[in-house]
């Protein structure tokens, strides 16, 4: 197994647009930051470190902290996050992107205007455009970018699978102030969010969706860049979870049982319905999601999922 890992360096100033930030992500890299004494930082956690493997091995706590992380960054406000998988047919006639305006427009941002497989994004947005880029790069894309008119940020990434095509749609949709997005009722829990739940019921009556999350995340916008800087952040937070008609099939799942314990609600077909969960308990919401994962079984999840990418070369795979 290879040893290399990403490190990306910046000072403490800079700011990660989410683009920067979530290939990051998707590459298990890392963060290090220099302040202006010359000391380099953990730019997630703050603390000082000695050597660059110290951001990925264990080490004090006891040590230099950024002051950046004593307190949370009075400039961020909060995000709806999604992450959808969805199935289109591979025929001449289908045209990608269209999961990408619906998740933006019905969680409160505007039309995408503009994509591009890196930035600047050069091009006006077209889903025509688009799906012929992602058609050359078969069997599996690379991750190409969209930003809405508000500055909203996608990602999608297309693979073929051996029953078609396999959408994934990633993105970020601001809400204004951190903990009261604009639109939920005074004490109603973010997860009954009306946007969430109309999105989602519309993703089941106008597509084909394998899986789609929606959670909550803290976002600094910055000349209207929307990502992170090197400061205290809160934890995204899981909001909702919607299994396709497909997964719901292939995962056994038993409806009743399943509601028992959490807020299910079948969408689409009465003889193949997909299931919304919302996490609108009382418990703390990674407590919920853990529990939902455990009730519905983490492992037959992920062997639905892998059946997906059969057909896809080791180390192509479109990350879930």
């Amino acid at each position: 197994m290879s040893q290399v890992r990403p490190v990306l360096g910046t000072s403490t100033a800079a700011h990660l647009g989410w683009f920067v930030a979530d290939e990051l992500r998707f590459s298990g890299g890392y963060w290090a930051v220099r302040g202006e004494d010359g000391a380099v930082y953990d730019g997630r956690s703050g603390y000082r470190i000695d050597a660059l493997e110290d951001l990925w091995g264990e080490f004090s706590r006891d040590r230099e902290q950024l002051w950046s992380f004593r307190e949370l960054a009075p400039s961020a406000q909060g995000a709806f996050f999604f992450d959808v998988f969805t199935r289109e047919r591979a025929q001449e006639k289908t045209l990608c992107g269209a999961v990408a305006e619906h998740m933006v427009a019905g969680l409160g941002g505007g039309r995408l205007v503009r994509w591009g497989e890196c930035e600047p994004l050069a091009n006006v947005w077209s889903r025509t455009e688009l799906t012929g880029s992602l058609r050359a790069q078969m069997p599996t894309s690379r991750r190409h970018l969209a930003r809405g008119e508000r500055g909203e940020p996608v990602s999608i990434q297309v693979s073929r699978t051996r029953i078609g095509l396999l959408e994934h749609t990633r993105g970020l949709v601001p809400t204004g102030e951190y903990g009261r997005p604009d639109g939920l009722a005074e004490g109603m829990p973010l997860a009954m969010h009306p946007a969430i739940t109309e999105t989602l019921k519309g993703l089941v009556d106008g597509f084909r969706p394998n899986l789609a999350m929606i959670s909550y995340s803290e976002v600094v916008d910055q000349d209207g860049s929307l990502g992170q800087i090197a400061s205290r952040r809160r934890m995204d937070v899981p909001l909702a979870v919607l299994i396709g008609a497909p997964a719901v099939r292939d995962l056994g799942i038993d409806v009743a049982d399943l509601s028992v314990n959490h807020d299910v609600t079948p969408l689409g077909l009465r003889r193949a319905p997909s299931l919304l969960v919302r996490f609108s308990g009382g418990d703390e919401l990674w407590h919920q999601l853990v529990a939902f994962a455990h009730d519905l079984d983490q492992e037959r999840l992920a062997a639905v999922l892998a059946v997906e990418f059969d057909d896809v070369k080791p180390g192509e795979e479109t990350r879930g």
